[in-house]
């Protein structure tokens, strides 16, 4: 029997995936080296009474044999997307895997402090505006993707 949710964090390098997953979590767990996530990262928080399980991957393309192994058994995604560089090409291919196996996903757009433009996008999800070094938008952006599984 699973508990709760398994949530995995995807995005280019640098898009602030971790930030957004130490932000969210209450308890977290990262494999580093040189500040670069090498493997992935962990972490878990209660969130209306639902444990969550937050994973967030690497985003470089060295370490891109990690995201089916990460991802397997996911429940749901979060994108995040740098605003300033908008969606990259590997951000769409995790889209278009997503959106290919019907797991629901929503895109953070993150670093709205520093591009506070609308992020351009032909995907039929929502678009959450984020700052995750300040945690402006993270919950409000789970608890979208959490009402999709109602």
């Amino acid at each position: 029997m699973k508990m709760g949710k398994k949530i995995v964090i995807f995005g280019d390098y640098d898009s602030g995936k971790t930030t957004t997953l130490e932000k969210l979590s209450e308890k977290i767990t990262k494999v580093e080296y040189k500040g670069i996530t090498v493997a992935l990262d962990y972490g878990n928080l209660t969130l209306d009474g639902e444990k969550i399980h937050l994973f967030a991957t690497p985003g470089h393309e060295r370490f891109k044999f990690m995201l089916k192994i990460i991802a397997a058994g996911l429940d749901g995604a979060i994108i995040v997307v740098d605003n300033t560089r908008g969606i990259t090409p590997a951000e769409e291919r995790i889209m278009d895997s997503l959106e290919k196996r019907n797991i629901p996903y929503v895109i953070f757009a993150n670093k709205q402090d520093l591009n506070d433009s609308t992020l351009k996008t032909n995907r039929e999800t929502e678009v959450v505006p984020t700052i995750a070094t300040n945690g402006i938008g993270l919950v409000k952006g789970l608890k979208i993707l959490l009402g999709k599984f109602q």
